[in-house]
C-alpha cells in the first residue's frame, strides 16, 4: 500500500468524468474537478461507475458508493454494488497483550529514536505481527453507519452489517450481523436462495442483461437469470478499470 496525494489534471478529470467516477454526494452529481488534490492508493485498481468519499479514490468495483472514509480504508478492496455508509472506520495496529505493557515504549521506533538515552528501553524485542493485513469487502455488501472493522477480515458477498457494529472476524456471505462484537442476527435469505445467489454471482454480468427484471422479486429474478444464462444471453461485465501509478491515471 502506497498512499499518495496527487493533483488532478484536466486529462485525469476528463477520464474520470467519462467513466462516471465521482464523489458521493447522495443523489447529486459531483465530478472530481481538475486542480483539486486527492489521496489515492498507488497501484490499487478501481472500476468505472464508482462514487468515492471526498478527496479520495478507493479501490472499489462498479456501482459501489462510499459516503466517507479515512486513509485506513485503503487497506480494503471493495467489490461491486456495495453501499458504505458514513463513519466506517478501519482499525489495524496490533499490540503485544502478553507483554508487561501493551504500550510501544519497549518496541516502538519512535521511542527508540527520540527518548533521552537514559530512558530508552535496552532489553530484547520480540517479533510479533503488528498489522492484521489487508481486508476484503465482497460484492453487494451494505455497511451501516459508523461501523468499526478490524483490518484483515473478509466480509462476504451479500452481507449486511448493522450500524455501529464492531467487526472482529470474517462475515459469511448473505449474513446480517450486528453488535459489539458483531454477531449473526439472521440469514438475509433462506439457504436455498442464498445458494442460488452465490452460484449465479449476478454482479459479474452486464446490467443490460437484467435491467428489465424485477429485482425486488428475488426468486423471479433468479429464475429469469438462470434462463438467460442457459440461453447464453448474459454477457460478462467489463467496465473500464483504472489505477493511479506515480501520479498518473492508467487505464488497465
Amino acid at each position: 500500500m502506497a498512499i499518495q496525494t496527487i493533483k488532478v489534471t484536466a486529462e485525469i478529470a476528463e477520464i474520470l468524468a467519462e467513466n462516471l467516477v465521482e464523489y458521493n454526494q447522495a443523489q447529486k452529481k459531483s465530478p472530481i474537478k481538475a486542480g483539486t488534490e486527492i489521496t489515492v492508493d498507488d497501484g490499487a485498481p478501481f472500476e468505472a461507475f464508482t462514487r468515492h468519499p471526498n478527496k479520495r479514490i478507493i479501490s472499489a468495483g462498479a456501482f459501489t458508493h462510499i459516503v466517507d472514509a479515512e486513509n485506513n480504508f485503503f487497506m480494503f478492496k471493495t467489490g461491486r454494488y456495495c453501499s458504505i455508509a458514513r463513519g466506517t472506520r478501519i482499525v489495524n495496529g496490533h499490540h503485544p497483550i502478553h507483554s508487561v505493557t501493551t504500550n510501544p515504549f519497549h518496541y516502538g521506533e519512535y521511542y527508540k529514536e527520540n527518548l533521552p538515552p537514559e530512558l530508552r528501553y535496552t532489553g530484547p524485542v520480540e517479533t510479533f505481527t503488528r498489522s492484521y493485513g489487508r481486508g476484503k469487502i465482497g460484492n453487494d455488501v451494505w455497511l451501516g453507519a459508523y461501523c468499526i472493522i478490524r483490518s484483515g477480515v473478509s466480509i462476504g458477498d451479500g452481507a449486511v452489517v448493522a450500524s455501529g457494529s464492531v467487526i472482529m472476524k470474517d462475515v459469511p456471505p448473505y449474513t446480517i450481523v450486528g453488535g459489539n462484537p458483531a454477531k449473526k442476527i439472521r440469514p438475509r435469505f433462506p439457504q436455498e436462495i442464498t445458494d442460488r445467489l452465490i452460484d449465479l454471482k449476478w454482479w459479474q454480468y452486464c446490467p443490460s442483461g437484467f435491467r428489465d427484471l424485477d429485482m425486488f422479486d428475488v426468486c423471479g429474478f433468479l429464475d429469469s437469470m438462470d434462463q438467460r444464462k442457459a440461453a447464453n444471453e448474459l454477457k460478462a461485465f467489463t467496465p473500464t478499470t483504472m489505477k493511479f501509478m506515480n501520479g498518473s491515471l492508467v487505464v488497465v
